[in-house]
């Protein structure tokens, strides 16, 4: 499916992304209409541009299937053209590829539904696993699994941190020039923690 755009009286009476997408996701039986199957949505949020929920398809029996629901998001408030939103709907089961669905909606769900189901989970639990660990500090040394090759041709593995926090500063262990490493925390690296100065006596 490609993109839906719309503008805000579109969306109405949806003030946001995740408002508008919660209610397409959600839809009752309605078996004097010939819908046997409804649908509800357990937990969503919208992060980096795309919206996840965890939703759970249900019959008069009771519930069934829960499986993740990812959309693609374009949002942009001030669109000169009054097309403010617009969204590409997938499920887990078509291979989507972002990645940064939290672990309370992974949680939430049931078994597979086929193995590009199982492979975006995985690909989910890595990045949370890369992007959960300790962040650096000051003082510690980052060191790469692969040598990274900057613009001036040098290549290195290891890093010290010169200053850490939102904006996190490096050197170049080798040469101490300073560099920028992007997507710094879903890259594959361990710290090497700062010495412990010892104890005044």
């Amino acid at each position: 499916m490609g993109w839906l755009s719309m503008t805000r009286s579109g969306m109405a009476p949806f003030a946001t992304p995740k408002a508008y997408l919660d209610n397409q996701c959600t839809y009752a039986l309605t078996p004097d209409k010939g819908r046997e199957k409804g649908l509800r949505v357990l937990k969503s949020t919208v992060r980096s541009n795309a919206y996840y929920a965890a939703c759970q398809s249900y019959t008069a029996d009771g519930p069934e299937q829960t499986f993740a629901i990812i959309c693609l998001i374009k949002w942009n408030p001030a669109a000169r053209d009054g097309y403010l939103f617009a969204y590409k709907d997938q499920d887990e089961m078509m291979g989507p590829y972002k990645y940064d669905c939290p672990a309370s909606i992974l949680d939430l769900l049931g078994p597979p539904g086929n193995d590009y189901a199982a492979q975006w989970r995985e690909k989910c639990r890595q990045r949370l696993a890369l992007t959960t660990r300790r962040k650096p500090a000051t003082g510690d040394t980052l060191v790469l699994t692969e040598a990274l090759t900057f613009t001036d041709g040098k290549a290195e593995r290891s890093f010290r941190v010169v200053q850490a926090g939102k904006k996190t500063s490096l050197r170049r262990a080798g040469d101490g020039v300073g560099v920028r490493i992007s997507s710094l925390m879903t890259r594959a690296w361990t710290i090497v923690p700062a010495p412990i100065a010892p104890a005044a006596t």
